[in-house]
């Protein structure tokens, strides 16, 4: 005899189907929740717990909303969190994939820009500037790629306000070229050392000229896409930006606020990055052996430039480079802007890289990425740690 097979009778879907909506909706949150929330190592748990009450006592005295932390050794993330609110009057707590402004640190993506192009022989980083923009109005002095990547080009220092002063007519990097692009030389280029935000983005709209792409593009395609840097994008104010931190400033006595709305555009290629600690972290992974760069190009990183005066800098193209107490060498770049700040450090002989973020810029407080990183060479460096004892 053949078995029937049973058929749900039609009130009994509609009863399950919403259920079982309602169960993989929550499934789906849970996954997303973990996907983004705290990774720990067990093997270096005492550094995590001493380097998590550094981070924390932090965010307390600077009164800084949030921040998030990744730390990597030898290629494997080993602690990765968000700590404090992404907003803080909604209390939206900060995880692992929000963005922030990171400042400064945005002139490593071009500087890794330009190093690409070298290796591809679209432009050689020793030639004239004039060598690709000849209609750019002359100055007192010729001046190179390297020098303007090395901030040795002779322009003049930027204030760490220049993007809250910039006209609402500047929309553009194009806008911003147009702006300065008759200032004169403040010193002899290769002379001395200014951090100039009007040097990076020349080198912007000079990639944006040799490519014919614009600069969002360019960074797009050849560093984010690449390395797979999905939290990595151009600030834009006017856009919806799906897990973007809230931007906090200071007022004249020091109370927190709400940062003040900045176009960051016309100033990209030196300030204008959105970013995680994670994706930071990835990117500066980038130094520790050749692959995404060939050994020619890591050395442009790793070793300070040299003036014509003979003097040697701490930075090299794009990153500082100094010596820490124990002798270690340091890759590093700190950054901060209007509503938020970033630090990286990158020790190469010990293949650790420690990445910081947060949604308030200071010029006042770094953030503790040695403190945290000295945590961590405890136990991956110990014959150093005794020396120190």
């Amino acid at each position: 005899m053949m078995e029937k097979k049973f058929t749900p009778p039609t009130s009994m879907l509609k009863t399950f189907i919403p259920i079982l909506v309602v169960i993989l909706s929550f499934t789906s949150c849970q996954q997303e929740k973990t996907a983004n929330g705290p990774i720990y190592k067990r093997d270096y748990k005492e550094a995590i717990l001493e380097s998590r009450k550094e981070l924390g006592a932090h965010l307390m005295t600077s009164f800084t909303p949030g921040g998030s932390v990744s730390v990597s050794v030898d290629g494997e993330l080993v602690w990765s969190e968000g700590l404090g609110y992404a907003n803080k009057e909604l209390k939206a707590p900060t995880q692992r994939n929000t963005k922030f402004r990171i400042g400064n640190s945005s002139q490593l993506f071009t500087a890794y820009l330009i190093a690409k192009m070298q290796e591809e022989n679209q432009l050689h980083i020793d030639s004239s500037f004039y060598t690709y923009i000849p209609d750019f109005p002359k100055k007192r002095a010729d001046f190179t790629l390297r020098m303007l990547m090395n901030q040795v080009a002779g322009f003049p220092e930027s204030s760490n306000r220049e993007a809250q002063q910039l006209d609402k007519k500047i929309r553009t990097l194009k806008d911003y070229i147009k702006l300065h692009e008759n200032d004169s030389l403040v010193y002899q280029p290769d002379s001395y050392f200014l951090q100039s935000n009007l040097s990076l983005a020349l080198l912007g709209i000079l990639a944006e000229d040799i490519s014919q792409k614009r600069f969002a593009d360019l960074i797009q395609e050849t560093i984010i896409d690449t390395l797979q840097l999905n939290n990595t994008q151009l600030d834009n104010t006017m856009a919806i930006i799906e897990n973007r931190s809230n931007t906090y400033d200071r007022d004249y006595i020091a109370r927190l606020t709400n940062a003040p709305q900045i176009n960051l555009n016309p100033l990209a290629p030196a300030l204008g990055m959105l970013s995680t600690a994670d994706d930071l972290n990835l990117a500066a992974q980038q130094l520790l052996e050749p692959g995404f760069f060939n050994e020619e190009t890591l050395q442009l990183f790793y070793e300070p430039y040299q003036l014509s005066t003979g003097q040697r800098l701490n930075s090299s193209f794009g990153w500082l480079v100094i010596t820490d107490r124990e002798g270690r060498k340091v890759i590093g770049q700190a950054g901060s802007t209007t509503g938020g700040a970033s630090a990286i450090a990158v020790y190469p002989e010990q293949k650790l890289v420690v990445t910081l973020c947060a949604n308030l810029g200071s010029d006042f407080e770094d953030l503790p990425v040695m403190q945290i990183a000295n945590h961590f060479l405890k136990i991956i460096d110990p014959k150093e740690d005794a020396k120190q004892e």
